[in-house]
Order: C-alpha cells, then sequence, then structure tokens
C-alpha cells in the first residue's frame, strides 16, 4: 500500500500560451517554486507522479523526473490527483490526505482535485485523458462530488500579478531555520553591499553579493538561491527570487520578480517572472512581463505595460481577445525568441515559441506567431533548421543537450505555426 499524488494537467493549456507550447501549466514558475513544487510540499511521503498531453511527456521525464502518465497501482493505494493550476489551501490539502472515501472536487466544469481512498476495479494505468471532464468519473464511478469555489491559476497575468504574494509565502517555508550570520559565512559578501533588514533575507550557500549593492528588504522578502551572483551597484527590492546561478548586473531589480536557474539579468525590471536560462543581460525596461526560457532581449528592449488611458488592457491569448482586468500588462514571450537592439513591445503583446524580432521600432502586433522573422513590416516564417543551430548553440553555452526531444518539439510547433498563418 502506497500514498500517491498525480498531478495533472487539464484542458486549459492554452490560456497560458505561448509558455505552455513547450511545458505542462504546472511547470511555470511563480514565486520561488513551480506550480507543481507547491501542491507537492503539502504531501509529504507521498510518491509523486504526472500527467500531461503526450507530447509533453518527455520533458516532463527530462525535467522532473518522475513517473508521467503512467501509475503502477497497487490494490489499497491511496490516490490524489490534483489539477496543476490549482492553488491549492491547506484545508483542501488536510481533506485530500485525510478523507477515508472517494471523492471529487469541483467549481462548475472544472475538476479541481479527486481522492480515491477506496480499491478501484480496474487499475488506472493509462493517465494522458486526466485532462477531460469525466475522467474520474470513469475511474472511481459513483462516488460524492464535493462542488465548491476553488482558486486557479487561469492566465499568466495571474501568475505574474500573484508572484510577490508567492514569493512571500514560500519564504516563510525558510524562515526561522537560518539567521544572517550564519548565512553570511557560507556566503561571499562583500563589505561594502549592504542588507537593510535583518530579517526577510535567505543567502544560499555559494552566493556573492558584490561591492555597493543594495538589498532592500524592508517591505518584502528576498531569497538569493545557490550560486546566484548579485553584481556591485545593483539594487534589489523584495519580494524578490532570486535563482540559482543567475547573475544580476548593475540591475534595478523592483518588487515582485522570480527569476529562474541561470538568468542573466541588468538594466530595470519589476514585477516579472523569467522562467529560466533567459537574458536580459542590458539596460532598457521590462515590466509585468513573463518570459519563457531561453530567451535573449537585445540591448535597450523595453516593454510598455501601461496606457495613457490607463484603461484595463486586453490581451490576445491564443488567437482569442481576453480582457485581463488589470491596468498594468507587460509582454509574454514563448522560449528561444530574441529581440533585436532598441526593440520596443507595445503594452500586453504575445511573442511566440523561437521569433526573431528587430528593426529598433515599436511592435505594435498583439499576438506575433511562433517562429516569426523579421519586424513590423512583415513576419517571415523562420526557417526550422536555422532555428534548432541557434538554440543548439545557445544552449551550449550554458552547457545544456539540445535533445532529440527538443527536435521533435521545435518540428511539432513549427508544423503548428505554418498551419495555423
Amino acid at each position: 500500500m502506497a500514498d500517491r499524488l498525480i498531478i495533472f494537467e487539464d484542458g486549459n493549456f492554452g490560456d497560458f500560451y505561448p509558455l505552455t507550447l513547450s511545458r505542462p501549466a504546472y511547470m511555470l514558475r511563480c514565486g520561488a517554486k513551480m506550480l507543481w513544487e507547491k501542491i507537492a510540499a503539502n504531501f509529504d511521503g507521498y510518491e509523486i507522479n504526472f500527467a500531461c498531453r503526450p507530447e509533453m511527456t518527455q520533458i516532463v521525464k527530462a525535467q522532473l523526473g518522475h513517473n508521467v502518465n503512467q501509475l503502477n497501482y497497487q490494490e489499497n493505494d491511496r490516490l490524489v490527483f490534483i489539477n496543476g493550476r490549482l492553488r491549492l489551501g491547506p484545508k483542501l490539502a488536510e481533506e485530500l490526505k485525510q478523507g477515508d472515501t472517494n471523492r471529487i472536487f469541483r467549481q462548475g466544469e472544472t475538476t479541481a482535485a479527486y481522492v480515491i481512498a477506496q480499491p478501484l476495479d480496474k487499475k488506472p494505468e493509462d493517465l494522458t485523458d486526466l485532462a477531460s471532464r469525466d475522467a474520474a468519473d470513469q475511474m472511481i464511478g459513483k462516488c460524492d462530488v464535493a462542488e465548491g469555489e476553488f482558486e486557479f491559476y487561469n492566465h499568466l497575468w495571474n501568475l505574474v500579478d500573484l508572484n510577490s504574494t508567492e514569493i512571500s509565502n514560500d519564504f516563510q517555508t525558510l524562515a526561522g531555520k537560518f539567521d544572517l550570520a550564519s548565512m553570511l559565512e557560507e556566503a561571499r559578501v562583500d563589505t561594502s553591499a549592504r542588507i537593510l533588514s535583518p530579517d526577510n533575507i535567505y543567502i544560499a550557500a555559494g552566493a556573492e553579493i558584490g561591492a555597493n549593492a543594495v538589498i532592500d528588504n524592508r517591505h518584502g522578502p528576498v531569497i538569493i538561491d545557490r550560486n546566484a551572483m548579485i553584481g556591485p551597484l545593483s539594487y534589489i527590492e523584495g519580494p524578490c527570487y532570486i535563482g540559482p546561478d543567475t547573475q544580476i548586473f548593475r540591475g534595478n531589480i523592483r518588487e515582485g520578480c522570480s527569476f529562474g536557474p541561470s538568468c542573466r539579468v541588468g538594466g530595470e525590471v519589476e514585477e516579472s517572472i523569467f522562467q529560466g536560462f533567459t537574458n536580459k543581460y542590458h539596460d532598457g525596461f521590462l515590466g509585468h512581463a513573463y518570459l519563457g526560457s531561453w530567451v535573449n532581449l537585445g540591448a535597450m528592449t523595453t516593454n510598455s505595460d501601461l496606457k495613457n488611458n490607463y484603461k484595463n488592457i486586453t490581451v490576445s491569448v491564443n488567437g482569442r481577445s481576453v480582457d485581463t482586468g488589470l491596468m498594468k500588462i507587460g509582454s509574454y514571450i514563448g522560449d528561444h525568441s530574441k529581440t533585436g537592439i532598441g526593440t520596443l513591445l507595445n503594452t500586453g503583446i504575445s511573442i511566440g515559441f523561437s521569433c526573431n524580432i528587430y528593426g529598433g521600432t515599436l511592435v505594435t502586433s498583439r499576438e506575433v506567431p511562433s517562429f516569426s522573422w523579421g519586424d513590423e513590416k512583415g513576419y517571415d516564417i523562420y526557417r526550422l533548421d536555422k532555428a534548432m543551430e541557434v538554440a543548439r548553440s545557445a544552449m551550449s553555452r550554458r552547457n545544456q543537450e539540445f535533445t532529440a526531444f527538443d527536435e521533435r518539439l521545435f518540428a511539432q510547433i513549427h508544423e503548428q505555426a505554418i498551419a495555423n498563418r
């Protein structure tokens, strides 16, 4: 008998495009962690499994190292299935762990979670159909259904809007375990650097804070992960998360930012999330944005995140116009996309997977399709072989391999981009 947690992707992954062209929604970052990590933190001792679209199976296996779309179910196993975009609260988490009956938790047509505490007649071996509305019903059969109000992440701007709160929540899992003096012993902090509060700070072993850098953690926590580097003269305002091996170069990092592993960041950034391995090395402003992996922004690339009339911003998501209900929205940029020097990005723009945008002018398109090459005068289709050649080169610079799976993913998204033009 074993306790098993299965985090699944539902059918709303398209609402997180362009980031979910290349990953399940639960692998998106918010705060210091990915969404799946926030869920799994509530289930200590459970074996973790994942379910997703078949084409995402390999990326989940490669990056997360757990069973994907298959389950070695044994009679009397306790199974807890959780929607990967659910913002799980402690009350529901406890109910899922303690309940002794089979039960489905729903909000209208959306399944939030379900628990199987009683033996099943049929083993659930293939989990690829968990996104369907009736998957739980078919698996469990007759059971209790708990209708309720649950909080979901629904779009990329939800993640950005909640990022400060989630950084603070993630910091609470570290608070009290370390004191500033002991952390300074295991990090490299220049004597001229200033940390404005002894609280609200976590510095992992191997991290570095350079000369005259300022960590302003008076109004929110700053988490500096292992081997991260804060360069001289940088300003970091909390809440902020700086991931492993990420480097900040003379940055003006405002509140609400999260940078995943191995990013290079300079200039002014405010309330933005970088998934990982992304470069914004030079000056230029980026605000209320979400960038995927392997993105590179040329010098002075800047996005607008506020309309001059202060009205709510509408975003094009997978070809559909959506009113965000928010006054500040920046840019959403898919994996492997790049901008040339002096590129200006209009408010609420969405740029697809593996685009190359240049020209030094304002990009006014609301949604730039994947594999676009050019400027506002017109976009050609980026040749697949050339796009993969550049990606392979960029990844090798960070000692990362461009795998056979990456080739298939590029080809699949390229084919889809051509079909949609």
